[in-house]
This record gives C-alpha cells, sequence and structure tokens, in this order.
C-alpha cells in the first residue's frame, strides 16, 4: 500500500479523501473549540474578581500626591550682598 502525504491541496485528492479529511479537520477544530472555551471561562471566572480599577490597586489612590509634585528644575540661589 502505497503512503500518500498531505500537501494541502485537497483539490489533488479524490472527492472520498475530501470527505474524509474535512471531518478530521472538523473533529480536530471541535476539540480545539473545546479547550479555547475552558480557557476563557477560567479567565473570566479570574477576572470576576475584580469589580474595579480600584480593587486591583487601591493603595495607589491613598498614597498619590496631591500637589504639584516634584519639581525638574535647579533651586534657585539668592545671591546675599
Amino acid at each position: 500500500m502505497a503512503e500518500n502525504k498531505c500537501t494541502g491541496d485537497c483539490t489533488k485528492c479524490p472527492f472520498p479523501q475530501q470527505v474524509y479529511c474535512a471531518a478530521q479537520r472538523t473533529y480536530a477544530i471541535l476539540n480545539n473549540q473545546e479547550s479555547i472555551v475552558a480557557r476563557l471561562d477560567a479567565l473570566s471566572a479570574r477576572l470576576s474578581m475584580f469589580d474595579s480599577m480600584e480593587s486591583i490597586n487601591p493603595i495607589m489612590k491613598d498614597t498619590a500626591q496631591e500637589g504639584a509634585g516634584a519639581e525638574n528644575r535647579a533651586p534657585e540661589h539668592q545671591i546675599i550682598t
């Protein structure tokens, strides 16, 4: 029995082989889809723990500066005469 390698060009294969390949690919895609949905559900469950941005880092709101902040210039010197 000769072994044929798939080239990805389905037009070169007979119709029954195309049907078989389509069924196999669909089955593989369904399995992948199940794992993708499971991952999305897990991510959704983890993200639902956060109600808002405040719950992600509540310290930022309390410790952020209220004034103008640091000044990025050299201090002014007074010349005493």
